[in-house]
């Protein structure tokens, strides 16, 4: 076999490994989110994702290394994306109605990861490590929100008031809104979540 053959094959090899990985983790995401840590055992993981036991461990190690990734891996990927709005629009009230959307979609489409995040909160004694991670970022995209609504305030844009307040008000009322619904929330619904938390902010 020439040197390019193998080095197709060997990529190949690496890709179906990063997709069966990637199986293991949504599998195993979801069986916590639906039965809990404790409830779920690594051959229903397996068995979900179509590999063997032997596969999930060599990939992950141990549940309790599962689990930590089940919770690290998506939460950087919700923060990235969270907060993928412009700080300096030239309209903020425009910039806000366009980030709250990607905010509700963001948040309904990663609703089992945050069924699992619920969990760790509601359990951060027996999930330190896990439970100071969500914290990490919730604090971080904390943050970034209250910025934003200070550069809409210092330009006269948004009404005077606590920021930082207002931005773990509104996380915690998107937080909660998703996941009260146990089905997808309709486009009237969404648009009402919207408009309300808009009010919040008070566009001038």
């Amino acid at each position: 076999m020439k040197w390019s053959e193998k080095k197709m094959e060997s990529s190949e090899k690496k890709r179906t490994v990063e997709l069966k990985k990637a199986e293991v983790l949504q599998a195993a995401t979801e069986l916590f989110s639906e039965k809990s840590y404790e409830a779920t055992t690594m051959s229903e993981i397996a068995k979900r994702a179509g590999v063997s036991f032997g596969s999930v461990a060599s990939y992950y190690g141990n549940k309790e290394s599962l689990f930590t990734r089940c919770v690290e891996l998506p939460l950087k990927e919700l923060s990235e994306s969270f907060l993928n709005f412009d700080l300096h629009p030239v309209s903020f009230a425009d910039e806000l109605q366009k980030m709250m959307k990607g905010h509700f979609e963001l948040f309904q489409n990663m609703k089992v990861f945050l069924r699992l995040v619920v969990q760790v909160i509601a359990q951060h004694e027996r999930f330190p490590n896990q439970f100071n991670l969500v914290v990490e970022q919730t604090a971080f995209i904390q943050d970034e929100v209250t910025i934003f609504i200070q550069n809409g305030q210092q330009a006269g844009q948004f009404r005077e008031g606590d920021a930082s307040r207002l931005s773990i008000v509104y996380i915690n009322l998107l937080f909660g809104t998703i996941l009260s619904y146990a089905f997808r929330p309709s486009q009237e619904d969404e648009a009402e979540f919207i408009s309300f938390a808009i009010r919040m902010f008070g566009p001038v």
